[in-house]
């Protein structure tokens, strides 16, 4: 293997077959960043033959590979480039064949959280954070806070991880403000939040804060695929002041951050926080949980609060209405803050990270070339991590 070849950079575009989850838009948006990028290395999207046309879509460099399509092709087919270049996967998998990969985990919420999850989902990704932490292989995190977390789990060593910040792709460039006027809404005269049965995100007691009588009168509004017949069949008790906003455009979503009073994120566990950056990015206050990585993505630019006092949150509500001096520093800030945080800085980071760990030796061997060395018996190591 040359180090000429090894400037290859192979992106798992398997996501393009998925459905619009978050993770498969993140590993969408930083997969197009680093295509984008100016860099020395030579990245393209390697795609299954039933992506093609998605892939041709995109406008980057591409290349079809194999026969087979899903977990197979990732299974089977991917595993031939990992002696041709480095190979990353952006979506919480990777091949469990070869090695030298490059996998961005989210999180660790299949340990953490397990009960958000079916118990098929946690045993197989479980098995696939210990595939990505094998010998020969390096881990991208969202925040610092997935790492330690992942860490926690033995889920490899420090010296494998590299820390890569989720970016924010630019506001539309038609922004649906009157969509909250449509809803019967008044502007910043209601909070906002993500409607989700999963346990993690903690909507019981986003739910007990708005039933206090101190909020009688502040709308909460959801948004998302989660509807209130769901909630109602989950066994929640719903709050009459709910408005459930649906499925939104990126428009629509869009006019409901920028004219929201704040943006409430109670979640226990979170490997980022992306709603928390899209409020500020639009000009809402995050109010998010001391929980997770919610803290380091707001920063001093939000409200952070513990998860155990409903009042709590109902008193930084009040008063981000009472005093519009404090909410204008808040929205600023965050605004600021958000700015930072794009796709493009997110590409090099993840290019820094693969200098340091394909680079080191730019002589007569790369370091994937002595990881592999290293990693002959990266399957029984692999094996023992597991038990």
């Amino acid at each position: 293997m040359t180090f000429r070849t090894m400037r290859r950079l192979y992106i798992n575009g398997r996501f393009l077959g998925g459905a619009p989850t978050a993770v498969n838009m993140v590993a969408r948006d930083l997969s197009l960043a680093l295509c984008r990028a100016e860099s020395d290395w030579d990245v393209r999207l390697v795609v299954p033959s039933a992506q093609m046309q998605a892939a041709a879509g995109l406008g980057v460099a591409y290349q079809v590979l194999g026969r087979h399509d899903g977990i197979r092709w990732e299974q089977t087919e991917l595993p031939k480039l990992s002696g041709k270049g480095v190979v990353a996967g952006f979506f919480n998998t990777v091949p469990v064949l070869g090695r030298g990969y490059v996998t961005l985990l989210h999180d660790a919420h299949v340990y953490t959280t397990p009960q958000s999850y079916s118990r098929a989902t946690v045993l197989w990704r479980r098995l696939l954070l210990h595939r990505a932490a094998a010998v020969g292989n390096f881990i991208l995190t969202p925040s610092v806070y997935s790492r330690d977390q992942l860490l926690a789990q033995k889920v490899g060593d420090k010296d494998q991880y590299g820390v890569a910040c989720n970016g924010i792709s630019p506001l539309p460039a038609k922004i649906d403000r009157d969509f909250p006027r449509r809803l019967g809404l008044s502007c910043k005269d209601y909070a906002l939040g993500v409607g989700n049965l999963m346990p993690h995100k903690n909507m019981d007691f986003l739910f007990k804060v708005f039933a206090q009588q101190t909020l009688s009168e502040v709308p909460l509004v959801l948004f998302g695929n989660t509807t209130r017949e769901d909630f109602e069949q989950a066994g929640f008790v719903l709050p009459k002041n709910i408005v459930f906003a649906g499925r939104v455009s990126d428009a629509e979503r869009a006019g409901l951050y920028e004219n929201a009073l704040a943006t409430l994120v109670p979640s226990l566990e979170e490997g980022f926080g992306l709603p928390a950056l899209e409020a500020m990015q639009a000009g809402s206050v995050p109010i998010v949980a001391k929980r997770g990585a919610l803290p380091e993505v707001v920063g001093n630019a939000g409200i952070v609060l513990p998860v155990d006092r409903p009042a709590v949150w109902s008193d930084a509500l009040l008063r981000l209405r009472a005093e519009p001096e404090l909410r204008h520093h808040l929205e600023e800030a965050g605004q600021a803050r958000a700015a930072t945080q794009t796709w493009e800085a997110a590409a090099q980071s993840v290019l820094g990270h693969l200098e340091v760990w394909f680079h080191r030796k730019t002589q007569s061997a790369s370091a994937v070339e002595a990881a592999f060395e290293q990693s002959r018996t990266g399957a029984e190591q692999a094996k023992g991590r597991l038990s």
